[in-house]
């Protein structure tokens, strides 16, 4: 499984982080990183936290589209 890292809110910009990690949840390198966004955390600088995305081709059901 494909996980990637949503990147951070600094002074309401959204930051993008290049973090991309195959394997799963729970994995080493994603304690980490996420321990280094953890620790750059204040008022200012907010972690978005990890995502799965979609796969390309497959249908919702909601876009109104009939297979």
């Amino acid at each position: 499984m494909i996980i990637i890292c949503k990147g951070a809110q600094i002074n309401n910009h959204l930051e993008k982080c290049s973090f991309l990690h195959d394997g799963k949840w729970g994995d080493k390198e994603l304690i980490e990183h996420e321990k280094y966004h953890k620790s750059l955390e204040s008022k200012i600088h907010s972690w978005l936290g990890f995502d799965v995305p979609q796969t390309f081709g497959s249908f919702s059901g909601r876009d109104g589209k009939r297979e």
